[in-house]
Formats: structure tokens, sequence, C-alpha cells
């Protein structure tokens, strides 16, 4: 299920609940409960009967010698005693990974209009611009799954977060735009059943006018969080104004070819609402 959703089992791992979070479901339940709201209820299945046992046979010596070993390689996916899944061939693989891939791409814009539009009602911001491979009609590159890298197969580009270039004019108050970022995440989840992080939704923080690189909005729920990473030069010098070692953010990421407007306050454009991206769709 969780595959089938687009999630790996690092995200899986992230979202156990701590013992001091009694009040999350297990990730199991929370999976089930997701794809039960993106796919609805399962249909009803016919219990299975038990498959009926062969006849013991006597064995000759040569017989036992291996069958005490546990041989069981004579049972072949195809055969009547194997009751494990079908195998797929690569090719059909290939294809479901695909439409994973382009529907985590389609979760990820549909969260970049989800925050970009809960950003927007907070006046310090005065731009927000999507960048990134999110931004982009995905392109063909073989993957890092070994399966298909072995065989050379090449899949669209994997997407795992959500960059956002974000025009503030000021920095006191970034512990407002965090929330705005949380809560706009979770009405996703409410309203479409998308389920994306909020570190998975990066903000690139910009300087009017000038388009300064300040820094990044901080995942951390607390600053200085005390992390190795708190320890970098001029991180915190606002609060929940992050820096990372030797970053630099790259001007290029912001051509209008390359990225998508979602807010500019001064155009007189309001907060965007969800849309369909198909146009953009590399089918």
């Amino acid at each position: 299920m969780a595959r089938a959703m687009g999630m790996n089992p690092r995200k899986l791992i992230k979202n156990r609940p701590s013992p001091s979070q009694s009040w999350k479901a297990p990730v199991g339940e929370w999976v089930r409960e997701l794809h039960r709201k993106r796919f609805g209820d399962p249909p009803a299945e016919r219990p299975r009967p038990a498959p009926a046992l062969p006849a013991p046979k006597e064995l000759d010596p040569d017989e036992l010698s291996g069958a005490a070993g546990g041989d069981e390689s004579w049972i072949e996916a195809g055969s009547d005693d194997y009751w494990g899944e079908p195998e797929r061939s690569l090719e059909e693989e290939a294809e479901e990974e695909d439409r994973l891939l382009l529907r985590r791409q389609e979760e990820l814009r549909a969260a970049a209009d989800y925050v970009s539009a809960a950003f927007a009602r907070l006046p310090v911001v005065e731009r927000v611009v999507l960048i990134g491979s999110v931004a982009r009609p995905l392109e063909r590159e073989v993957p890092r799954f070994a399966r298909f890298r072995r065989a050379g197969v090449a899949l669209w580009h994997e997407c795992k977060d959500v960059d956002l270039a974000v025009w503030v004019s000021d920095v006191k108050d970034l512990k407002a735009l965090q929330k705005a970022r949380s809560h706009a995440l979770n009405e996703l989840l409410t309203d479409t059943g998308f389920g994306v992080a909020h570190h998975q939704v990066d903000g690139f923080l910009l300087e009017p006018g000038s388009d300064r690189y300040l820094g990044r909005l901080c995942h951390f729920g607390t600053c200085p969080k005390g992390k190795p990473e708190c320890r970098v030069p001029g991180c915190g010098s606002a609060l929940f104004l992050r820096q990372h070692e030797r970053f630099v953010f790259g001007s290029r990421s912001l051509d209008p070819a390359t990225s998508l407007l979602l807010f500019d306050r001064a155009r007189g454009s309001g907060p965007p609402s969800l849309r369909r991206w198909d146009d953009d769709a590399p089918f």
C-alpha cells in the first residue's frame, strides 16, 4: 500500500510514533487509512479454500538424502505448488515505476500549491516561485534502483522534495512561515490524501529587489536546536533562518523557463488555487 502511494522505507521509519506521541496511530494503521482515503475500500474477497495436501509416499534411500536437506528447488514460479505472486516482466515493472514517479511529482506539485497559498496570506511574503525538478517536465534517466540500473532501463526522474524560492521583506517571524507550511500540508492530506512531510518542502528565502539569498527556512521546531548543523556560521542569526555549509544558491534556478511562478504580490495575484498539471506531464 505504501509503495502504491509513492512512499519509501525511510518515510515509513520517520513516521513511527515516539513514546511521547501516544496520540499517533501505528505506521501500519496510518498507511492503511491513507490508502483507503486515496483508493477507497478494497473489494470484499471470498475466502480461499486451503490447498489439498498431497498423499504421503514412500521414499527410497536416495530420495531421503535429498529430502533431509530441505531441497525445494523444484518449486518454481508457474508450477502448481508455487503459492507466491506471479513474476512480472522487467517492462511491466518499469511501467509501474513510471506511473508512481509521475504520480509523486503530481503530489509534490499539489503540495507546492497548498504551501504557496498559505505563504501568500502572510504580509511578509512578496513572491513564491517553484524551482527544481518538481517545476519541470520530467526527463528520463537510468535510476538508482539496482534492477533497472543493471539492465540500463531508463525511468522518469525521481522527485524527492519541493523547492520553493520565497521572497520575504522581514525574517523576524519565520515561525509563522513554519506554521503556515505545516497547516497547509495537513490540509493537503485531508483534502486529497497526498502525504508530504514538512521536511520535504524547502523554502529558500530571498531579499525582495536584490534576489539576495538569505538562508533556508529551518525544519526544526526550536532555534537553536543544538544539533551539529546549527553550528554553521550565520545559522540562527534570525530565529529559524538556517545556513548550510558551502551552500550557494544558484540564480539560474529562477529562470522562468525552468520554474513556475505561484504568487506575486506586486502583480496583484492572489493565493494560487490547486490546479491540474496535465499540460506539463511528460507522457
